[in-house]
């Protein structure tokens, strides 16, 4: 060892009294530092990654603002649940796997790395690794929850549910009505149904999904037996489908597109008697490139690559607004289905103010209740507000329309009808 040392410490020493062997010491301690550069580039992304995950897990229950965050977020992904930090979970190993699952995730290259992974399974394979997504013929995206309701249909239905919910219906109406009020119910339509022969050939009734049985007619009896108001967005699409240039439900969503729910909204204002918010009328074209809920099952396939240029639409006002004294107030309450509808409603002669009370389905299968505000002529989702009793009852109580919206695959089933009909209740 001596030795060497000596022998590097000569030739070192001979090096710095020659020029040209100083130099060629440089070059190759130069040459040296090149060839470890991908072991220090490495190292210090490892460095970077390891110091912003710390950060992130600081930073996350406090002051989320400070995380540092992909510049395209995942969408659809829940945030994950805090870590349990108790004796228990600590043993049973529950800890240890919330904090891994926190930490990946809260990782900046987690979302580029998510989107890599769904761009290889998509173009080698045609296949959607987002869960609940399916990509049907021609590209079509449909959630997997609207196909397994679709295949499951029957031709069966449960008179007394169907007879208990028509009879809530109609008294809804009548409550509303004694409190001055316009009702109509609406039946938003599912694309599993409307666009069946599409879906994808793995459904369990691709080869007989155009002659699938007829679920709503019974539904439609009894909302006529009881005389609910009400506009049937399926039968809606159905008659409109063959006249439309550009198909009613977007490649890419699950939801009707822009005209889709403004026909709606257009029926919805023909049935108000002496509607507040004046009969819609509306323009079309076709839009430059999907956005919004014409995107919604693409932009949760999370891919590198997106291609939203497919064909769907725009819809704008025709004529001038009313004279309206004051801004009618419009309570909805629904699915994801309304969006659209409201959207429209902005477009009527008298635009109004639309309280928005939005029943959504999360990962878990339960249902999430959220409200919104929208100002008058206001197209966007509009102000988050809180989603309590007591606001949905001074809600009710100042509106001047209420619009009740469920879609045909949760008919009767879903929490709305319940919800307005015992706030109605309270009013009384």
């Amino acid at each position: 060892m001596d030795k060497r040392i000596e022998k590097h410490e000569a030739e070192f020493g001979a090096a710095s009294q020659s020029p040209v062997r100083a130099e060629g010491v440089i070059a190759f301690l130069k040459s040296l530092t090149l060839a470890r550069l991908p072991i220090f580039g490495c190292a210090g992304f490892i460095a970077f990654l390891f110091l912003a995950n710390l950060w992130n897990f600081a930073v996350e229950r406090d002051w989320p603002k400070l995380r540092i965050r992909s510049a395209s977020p995942l969408a659809g992904v829940a945030k994950p649940k805090p870590a349990p930090w108790t004796f228990d979970a600590f043993l049973s190993g529950e800890t240890q796997k919330a904090v891994s699952i926190n930490l990946g995730r809260m990782s900046p290259v987690f979302p580029i790395s998510v989107r890599a992974k769904n761009q290889l399974v998509f173009s080698l394979f045609g296949g959607s690794a987002a869960p609940g997504v399916v990509i049907g013929r021609n590209g079509q995206l449909y959630e997997q929850f609207y196909i397994d309701e679709f295949c499951a249909r029957d031709g069966a239905f449960d008179s007394a549910r169907l007879g208990a919910w028509s009879s809530t219906l109609r008294d809804i109406q009548d409550m509303a009505q004694a409190h001055g009020k316009s009702f109509v119910y609406l039946i938003s339509p599912s694309k599993a149904a409307r666009y069946a022969e599409v879906l994808p050939r793995s459904a369990p009734c691709a080869a007989r999904a155009t002659v699938m049985p007829e679920k709503l007619a019974p539904y439609r009896a009894a909302l006529d037996e009881s005389y609910v108001r009400y506009v049937d967005g399926p039968a809606l699409i159905a008659a409109e489908k063959p006249k439309q240039p550009i198909a009613l439900f977007p490649r890419g969503g699950s939801h009707w597109n822009s005209v889709g729910g403004a026909l709606a909204m257009r029926d919805v204002t023909r049935a108000l008697p002496a509607s507040p918010v004046g009969v819609l009328d509306f323009t079309s074209a076709p839009a430059p490139e999907a956005v919004g809920t014409d995107r919604d099952l693409l932009d949760l396939l999370n891919l590198l690559w997106p291609d939203a240029s497919y064909p769907t639409t725009a819809i704008g006002r025709a004529g001038e607004k009313g004279d309206c004294a004051r801004a009618p107030r419009l309570l909805a309450l629904g699915g994801s289905f309304l969006h659209q509808v409201l959207a429209a409603a902005t477009l009527a002669p008298c635009p109004p103010q639309i309280d928005y009370w939005f029943y959504m389905r999360t990962e878990d299968n339960t249902i999430e209740l959220g409200h919104y505000r929208r100002a008058p002529g206001d197209a966007s989702n509009g102000e988050r507000l809180a989603a309590t009793i007591e606001e949905l009852d001074e809600n009710l109580a100042g509106a001047d329309v209420v619009l009740l919206e469920e879609n045909e695959a949760g008919i009767a089933t879903t929490k709305q009808v319940g919800h307005l009909a015992e706030a109605l209740r309270r009013s009384h």
